[in-house]
C-alpha cells in the first residue's frame, strides 16, 4: 500500500524516506525494536540557510501546520464551493438573476478574492518549502489548479460574453470543482498526517519506556541472583 501512498504527499512529509523505503510504515516497529541493540547513529549534517530567512520560514511552517489555519482553509474551500454552485445555477438558468446582474458579479468577485488568498498561500509555500514543494504531487496539482482557475476567472471577468458565446462558461465552473475537491483532500490529508505523526511519537516514547523497564527488570533480576548467591555462600539459605 505504501508503494502507492508515497505518490500522495503534501508539504511537510518526508518524501525522501518514502522514495527510499516503500515499507516504512510496516517495518517501523521492527526498526524501533532494534534501536536498543546497537549504538545510536549520528545524524547527518544539515546545512542551515541564513538566519534572517530561517525565522520567517519557520514561522510560516508553523502557520501552515496549525490547526486553525487548516480549519480556515477548509472553511474558505466550502465557501468557494457554495459560490461555484451558485454561479452554476445562474449559468444554467435554474436561478434567474436580477435585471442588473448584481448577484453574479458579487459571487464572481468573492470567488476571485478567495482564489487570491489561495494563490498567496501557494506562493508562500513555494518560498517556505522551495524544492521540496515540487516533490509532493498533491501540492503541485493544487498549485496548478489554483493558478489556472485564478487566470481563467480574471479573463472571464473581462471576456464573459465571449465565453458565453463559445459555450465554455459552464466548463470553467466545473474546472473550479476540481480545485475544491483537491483542496478538501489536501486539508483532510494534512490533518491526518499530523495525527499520525503524534501517534508515531507517542509510540516511540512508549517503546523507549518499555525498553527502559525491561533493562531495569534485568538489573533487578541480576541483583537478586547476586544476593541469593551471597546468602548461600554464608549458609543462610539452602
Amino acid at each position: 500500500m505504501s508503494r502507492y501512498l508515497r505518490h500522495f504527499t503534501v508539504v511537510g512529509d518526508d518524501y525522501q524516506a518514502w522514495d527510499n523505503d516503500y515499507k516504512k510504515w510496516e517495518d517501523e516497529e521492527e526498526i524501533v525494536s532494534r534501536e536498543g541493540d546497537g549504538p545510536p547513529q549520528a545524524p547527518a549534517p544539515v546545512t542551515t540557510p541564513p538566519r534572517r530567512f530561517t525565522d520567517t520560514r519557520n514561522m510560516l511552517k508553523k502557520l501552515f501546520s496549525a490547526h486553525r489555519f487548516q480549519v480556515t482553509i477548509v472553511c474558505l474551500v466550502i465557501v468557494d464551493a457554495l459560490l461555484v454552485l451558485a454561479e452554476l445555477l445562474l449559468d444554467l438558468r435554474i436561478i434567474h438573476p436580477d435585471e442588473k446582474q448584481v448577484a453574479p458579479k458579487v459571487f464572481h468577485y468573492l470567488s476571485i478574492c478567495i482564489l487570491t488568498f489561495f494563490v498567496v498561500e501557494v506562493v508562500l509555500k513555494m518560498f517556505v518549502y522551495r524544492l521540496e514543494f515540487f516533490h509532493h504531487k498533491f501540492e503541485v496539482l493544487d498549485a496548478v489548479v489554483v493558478i489556472i482557475s485564478f487566470i481563467l476567472d480574471l479573463v472571464l471577468l473581462f471576456r464573459e460574453h465571449e465565453f458565453e458565446a463559445l459555450g465554455l462558461l459552464i466548463l470553467l465552473r466545473l474546472w473550479r470543482v476540481a480545485r475544491i475537491i483537491n483542496g478538501i483532500i489536501i486539508s483532510v490529508k494534512t490533518r491526518s498526517e499530523q495525527q499520525l505523526s503524534r501517534l508515531r511519537q507517542a509510540n516511540l516514547q512508549l517503546v523507549a519506556k518499555v525498553q527502559h523497564l525491561e533493562f531495569s527488570c534485568n538489573e533487578k533480576e541480576q541483583e537478586i541472583e547476586r544476593l541469593n548467591a551471597l546468602l548461600k555462600q554464608h549458609g543462610l539459605i539452602n
